[in-house]
């Protein structure tokens, strides 16, 4: 994200005031990578913590020890990021993310509020193991095997991506 400041959280005994704010604003977006980010960095500081180095925080003025660094980080971060950041790995909260178009073609990941994503939207049902189904982000239809609960996209006859047409009820090749 910012290699500046990155280099920062892994180097200097002083923790500024650009930091400490670019991490705290971070918590204000749902984007995976502000919060990839914010968890690489606070992992960088407790580390550095837990080995012996003296950390001090430019806004605070607090000289971090790890217990008052994890407080820090629980009272200021979500339960997603301070998981990531303390946990053991085989306890690390799961969280889920929501695709959401960002423009031509691009899409964001943001971290959804709840773990009842809907991926899929039901089209059909082609036979008992076959379904047809739209991606609701994109559009684009994909053949669901429902033994092996497994998803292929929906090729033309010119092997090209299709997409529903739920007010027509046709679904098209896209060009």
């Amino acid at each position: 994200m910012n290699q500046q400041l990155y280099d920062e959280a892994v180097r200097s005994e002083l923790l500024s005031k650009q930091l400490i704010s670019t991490l705290l604003e971070s918590v204000d977006y749902g984007s995976i990578s502000f919060i990839n980010w914010s968890i690489e960095v606070l992992s960088v500081i407790k580390t550095r913590l837990d080995r012996g180095d003296k950390i001090i925080d430019e806004v605070s003025g607090e000289k971090y020890t790890a217990p008052s660094f994890e407080k820090f980080v629980r009272k200021n971060f979500s339960s997603y990021i301070f998981s990531q950041v303390y946990a053991e790995d085989h306890k690390k909260e799961k969280v889920y993310f929501n695709l959401e178009r960002h423009g031509n073609g691009e899409y964001n990941l943001i971290m959804s509020e709840t773990t009842h994503n809907k991926t899929y939207r039901w089209i059909s049902s082609l036979s008992e193991r076959f379904s047809l189904v739209e991606m609701i982000a994109t559009g684009i239809v994909y053949l669901k095997d429902n033994k092996n609960d497994s998803y292929s996209p929906f090729l033309s006859e010119n092997g090209k991506y299709c997409q529903y047409d739920k007010t027509n009820g046709i679904i098209r090749e896209l060009s």
